[in-house]
Parts: C-alpha cells; structure tokens; sequence
C-alpha cells in the first residue's frame, strides 16, 4: 500500500470519488464498468465525465528520453608484416644427458 501510495500521482487519487459517484451511476457491473471506461473508451453522451475518471488521462510526470550513441565502424587494412627469412635451426650445445639422468630417477623405497 505504501509502494502505491508513493508511486501514484496524488491529481489522479483525489479523482478516485469521481469514480465512485460514476460507478453507481453506472447501470451494469463493475466488470463492465471497468471494460466500456478503461479499455479503448469511446466518446459517448457522458464523455465530459468519463474524462475525469483516474487514469483516464494522466498527466506526464517525468519523461525519460535515451538515446545510443551513434556507432562507426571502420575497416583498417592490414599492415604488411615483413618476416626475416633467417633459416636459423636452434641447436643445443653443451648439452648432456647425464645432467637429466641425475634429477629425473625412479623412485626408491628405503
């Protein structure tokens, strides 16, 4: 109750005995009250007074306006990448097996 009370404009809960006094005025059930006022209302001979009814019309408290920023793409061509044609072949030198042999050994039981 309280969410609907802060939320709701306080123009359109002062109309709320206008639409109590058109209810029972009204020859027919809430239901159909509801319908012919609230859903796609037509002007009729009482249409002064269905104009007074909450939420037929209410006002523009805060209007929000977004707007995306405007995007560009562009397309780049790539740049030529030169590449060294050193045919150069990684060798190892001074290396010795003996040296894995000593770090990577079987486990021992003691």
């Amino acid at each position: 109750m309280i969410y609907v009370l802060a939320t709701t404009n306080m123009a359109e809960v002062l109309k709320v005995p206008v639409f109590i006094e058109h209810l029972m005025e009204y020859e027919g059930t809430f239901a159909e009250f509801m319908v012919e006022h609230y859903d796609n209302h037509k002007e009729d001979s009482d249409w002064d007074t269905d104009q007074k009814l909450p939420f037929i019309n209410p006002p523009v408290v805060l209007m929000i306006h977004a707007q995306l920023p405007q995007t560009i793409f562009t397309i780049e061509k790539p740049r030529e990448i030169i590449i060294s044609q050193n045919n150069s072949i990684y060798q190892e030198k001074g290396f010795s097996s003996l040296f894995l042999s000593r770090i990577f050994q079987p486990p021992r039981f003691s």
